[in-house]
């Protein structure tokens, strides 16, 4: 085999390696980036120098639960607060409405949410 010959089989086979790994990455592949959408952190208003975050599903906003949503906010200043919406609340929003939501009293103090649709 003269060099040249062995060059352009080797270029050759290069670009073919080259094309298939290329394939393999665009689309068809095995894992899909996760929905940006999917749910969405919320920050309280600032009370007594701290904040506090909730997050909800996307899923929640578009299948109000009957019994609403409840779960705790993230701590800080080592307390959490209750954080509850109501079906009639998650539908608001999923209607495109804007919603306010008060915490209950940790520490002797509260937060407020304010929840919008985000999707």
């Amino acid at each position: 085999m003269k060099r040249r010959d062995f060059l352009s089989a080797g270029f050759v086979g290069t670009l073919g390696v080259v094309s298939v790994l290329s394939q393999s990455q665009c689309g068809g592949g095995a894992t899909t980036p996760d929905d940006p959408n999917a749910q969405r952190t919320f920050t309280s208003t600032s009370n007594s120098g701290h904040t506090h975050s909730i997050t909800i599903q996307r899923t929640e906003i578009q299948n109000q639960p009957a019994a609403g949503i409840t779960r705790q906010t993230s701590s800080s200043g080592g307390h959490t607060h209750t954080f509850t919406m109501t079906q009639a609340e998650l539908q608001t929003v999923n209607g495109g409405g804007s919603v306010g939501i008060t915490t209950s009293v940790s520490d002797l103090h509260d937060h407020a949410f304010t929840i919008t649709k985000w999707f």
